[in-house]
């Protein structure tokens, strides 16, 4: 592992860490399960060192602490005795030293035990840490000032690590002035990010997004950013470049032309669909669905592929099995909520609070349509089921509002309850990303729609900013739920359907 320059400045350290290698022969269930330790296990100093825009890991073991063999089951008692003084004992230390560099490391994840947690690099390397003197978490949240972390999906206790912060950028924020507002613009910002992370990220962003393009102009100013369409002044360094309709834009290539088609029809799924069942060509098929849509009445058996319920690949009978299979496991997912006892709801807040909710958003989900329309309609309570399923089926995403809307096309399309449902859990695993707690995947949607928006139409953008609307915020919605609201129900299904190959 490549060390830090000389010149590197530390910015954290933290005392009393314990750190062991894990030499991983096949998966890992648990700390000290099949791991083999290679290393020792010692108390030392962890650092994070930093230089220019390179960052590093660095732990440094106490003099005191003595080389041991690991026992995989528990740790080994360190002797706290310290030693005479040994000129070689600083080439030993220094041998123990265990440098990460952070391009180099993959995850974190936490352990139960809030104190301890992985370091697992992209070379397959594990380190198990445990933190002495102070929670895990604490170490996370100062990591993030260094590091870009993603929550894992499937684990709330997993952290991807995706690079390195930019440390220039809070110089950006000052020099174009993107609060508006005089003082320390760096400590309000942080203050905001801390009480408001979400709105303050996207206001930031926004506003750095019209500063961008004022910037290529030589201008810091935001105001400025209209002079984009008189091209740059840099002499031979950049192009030239303009937005008019004959030139593409900030050197972009040419929008294509795209051709709209025919629905798929009865007699193209034929020639896709072979006399065993499997599908074949299936780029060509999906490029007829992107250009035209689905003939309405192919879509009760197509979408079943489009969205992940059955396999191109399978025959007659093994969808006729899968599709058993699955049945089954939807029986038993209801069976497992509807087995609560009041008892049990009244102590378990987590699922009654999402009960609730989903009891609610059913009760005002697409009422005015037929499917949906008057009291004690029985699609009401498929509708009800297949949230509540679906709830258990993934309990650490739970319910958020606006699954009920994507699930309302889908049920009426399906009109049966496994069919609909696992239809939405395909659904759900190519879209989840906007219902995270941490709106990661919304956060980077509305920043594209907002750099787009400031390269295809300038003027907009910096009216939109003008008015203090350049975070976006009115599209939330339109994002969050890909429209549904927005169109008719006839036309949604084009729409999802067409954009199947990005969506689905």
């Amino acid at each position: 592992m490549d060390k830090a320059p000389d010149e590197a400045k530390e910015v954290y350290n933290h005392h009393g860490v314990i750190i062991r290698r894990l030499d991983r022969y096949g998966e890992r269930e648990a700390a000290g399960s099949s791991a083999n330790f290679i290393s020792f296990i010692s108390s030392g100093t962890m650092h994070i060192l930093e230089h220019n825009n390179d960052r590093w890991i660095l732990w440094v073991p106490e003099e005191k602490s003595l080389r041991v063999e690991s026992d995989p089951t528990e740790w080994e008692v360190v002797n706290t005795e310290k030693p005479k003084h040994n000129p070689g004992n600083d080439e030993k230390l220094e041998a123990k030293k265990i440098w990460i560099n952070l391009n180099d490391l993959k995850s974190l994840q936490l352990r139960r035990n809030s104190n301890k947690m992985f370091f697992d690099l992209k070379d397959n390397t594990t380190f198990d840490v445990d933190f002495q003197n102070g929670d895990a978490y604490n170490f996370i949240s100062s990591f993030k000032s260094y590091a870009i972390l993603e929550k894992s999906r499937r684990s709330r206790q997993k952290y991807y690590v995706k690079g390195s912060v930019n440390r220039e950028l809070s110089k950006s924020f000052a020099e174009l002035d993107l609060f508006g507002e005089q003082g320390n613009l760096v400590a309000r910002f942080m203050k905001d990010l801390h009480d408001r992370p979400f709105e303050t990220t996207l206001t930031a962003f926004s506003k750095l997004t019209g500063a961008v393009a004022s910037g290529l102009t030589g201008s810091a100013r935001p105001e400025g950013a209209s002079n984009i369409n008189h091209g740059l002044s840099h002499g031979d360094e950049y192009e030239v470049i303009a937005t008019t309709s004959q030139q593409p834009s900030l050197g972009m290539s040419p929008r294509p032309e795209v051709m709209r088609g025919p629905p798929l029809s009865v007699e193209e799924w034929m020639r896709h669909a072979n006399d065993d069942g499997t599908i074949s060509r299936i780029e060509s098929l999906l490029q007829t669905i992107f250009r035209g849509g689905i003939d309405h009445a192919l879509r009760y058996d197509v979408w079943k592929y489009l969205l992940n319920y059955l396999p191109f690949r399978l025959n007659h009978t093994e969808a006729a099995e899968l599709r058993r299979m699955k049945i089954k496991e939807y029986q038993t997912l209801c069976q497992q909520w509807q087995s609560f006892t009041p008892g049990q709801e009244e102590r378990f807040s987590l699922f009654r609070d999402r009960k609730s909710l989903i009891s609610k958003d059913v009760n005002r989900t697409d009422r005015t349509f037929e499917y949906f329309a008057g009291d004690r309609n029985p699609h009401l309570d498929s509708l009800n089921n297949i949230l509540m399923s679906y709830m258990m089926y993934n309990f650490d995403l739970g319910y958020v509002q606006g699954m009920s809307d994507l699930l309302s096309p889908i049920l009426m399309l399906m009109d049966n309850e496994p069919d609909a449902f696992w239809c939405f859990v395909g659904f759900m695993d190519r879209t989840m990303g906007n219902f995270m707690m941490e709106q990661t995947s919304m956060k980077e949607q509305l920043l594209q729609l907002a750099c787009l928006l400031q390269i295809l139409d300038p003027e907009l953008a910096n009216y939109l900013n003008a008015h203090e609307s350049g975070n976006l915020f009115f599209c939330f919605r339109w994002l969050l739920v890909l429209f549904k609201r927005e169109f008719s129900n006839e036309d949604i299904m084009i729409i999802w359907e067409v954009c199947s190959r990005f969506l689905f």
